[in-house]
C-alpha cells in the first residue's frame, strides 16, 4: 500500500506536467498503456485469469471511473487542498461499507487512527471554505465511489486473478473516455515521455493497490494511503511548490502517527 501511494503521487505529478492535455485524454492514454501492460502480464496466468464474475468486475471499473470523474469535477469548483482533504475521507466511507456489507470490524484504535490521519491531511493540504456546495458534494462523492470500488476489489479477490481485476478498470475506462470526448488528437512529441510516466505510474499504483487489498481491509488500506499526502508534499518541493510550512510538517507527523495506529501490533506468520 505504501508503494501504491508513492506510485499514485508520481501519476498525479506527471498529470500536472501535462497542463494542455484534456482530462479525458489523460484517462484514455493511461488506460491504453495499462491494458497493454496488463495483457502482457496475463499471458503467463493462462486460464486462471479468465473472469469468473464479470458483472462485479464491471461494477468495480464503473465505480473507479465515477470516482475519478467526480474528483476532476471537484477540483474545478473548490480549492485543490480542500478537494484532497475531502477525498481522504475515503477510509471513513470504506469503514462504513466494510462494516455493513463485508463484516469488517472497526475498533477504537482504528477510529482514532482514521481521525488523526484525516487531521494530518487537512494540515498538509489545507482546508478552505471557498467554493460551492456542488464541489464539496463531488469531492465526497469521489471518496464514496472510491471506497465502494476498493470494497468491491476485496470481494473479487475470492474468485478473480489480481491482474484480471487490474485489467477491468482500463477496459471500461477507454470507451467511457471516448464517449466523453477523448481521442480527438495525439499527444505532442514533448508530451509522450510524461504520458509514458503517467501510464507506468498508474499501472504500478493499481497493481500494488490490488495486491494490498488481498491482505488489508479497504478502510485500513486507504488509511495507510494517507502517507501519499506526505510523498506529494516532498515531491512538490522539486516541482516548485516551495518548502512545507510548519503546519504541513505538523500534519505529516500526524499522518505518520495514524500510520502507526493502522498497523496491527501483532505479527502473523
Amino acid at each position: 500500500m505504501l508503494a501504491a501511494a508513492a506510485s499514485l503521487v508520481v501519476m498525479a505529478a506527471s498529470a500536472r506536467l501535462l497542463p494542455d492535455m484534456p482530462t479525458m485524454d489523460k484517462i484514455l492514454w493511461r488506460s491504453l498503456l495499462s491494458v497493454l501492460l496488463t495483457a502482457w502480464a496475463l499471458r503467463k496466468a493462462g486460464r486462471a485469469a479468465l473472469p469468473k464474475r464479470p458483472l462485479l468486475l464491471v461494477q468495480r471499473a464503473v465505480l473507479g471511473f465515477l470516482g475519478l470523474a467526480f474528483y476532476f469535477e471537484a477540483i474545478k469548483r473548490i480549492p485543490l487542498g480542500t478537494a484532497v482533504t475531502l477525498y481522504n475521507t475515503t477510509p471513513l466511507f470504506a469503514a462504513v461499507i466494510g462494516g455493513m456489507f463485508l463484516g469488517e470490524k472497526l475498533g477504537k484504535r482504528r477510529i482514532l487512527g482514521l481521525l488523526v490521519g484525516l487531521s494530518g491531511v487537512a494540515l498538509v493540504r489545507g482546508f478552505s471554505p471557498d467554493g460551492d456546495g456542488e464541489g464539496v458534494l463531488f469531492a465526497l462523492g469521489c471518496a464514496a465511489m472510491s471506497a465502494a470500488a476498493y470494497s468491491t476489489v476485496r470481494v473479487l479477490h475470492s474468485s478473480e486473478h489480481p491482474m484480471t481485476i487490474v485489467l477491468c478498470f482500463p477496459l471500461v475506462s477507454i470507451p467511457l473516455a471516448f464517449l466523453l470526448g477523448a481521442g480527438s488528437q495525439l499527444p505532442l512529441a514533448v508530451e509522450w515521455p510524461w504520458v509514458l510516466v503517467l501510464g507506468l505510474a498508474t499501472q504500478s499504483g493499481q497493481v500494488c493497490l490490488t495486491h494490498s487489498l488481498r491482505h488489508l481491509s479497504a478502510s485500513k488500506a486507504t488509511q495507510i494511503g494517507y502517507i501519499g499526502v506526505v510523498f506529494a508534499m516532498i515531491l512538490g518541493i522539486f516541482l516548485g511548490d516551495g518548502l512545507p510550512s510548519t503546519a504541513a510538517l505538523g500534519g505529516a507527523v500526524l499522518i505518520f502517527l495514524s500510520l502507526g495506529l493502522a498497523i496491527s501490533r501483532r505479527v502473523r506468520p
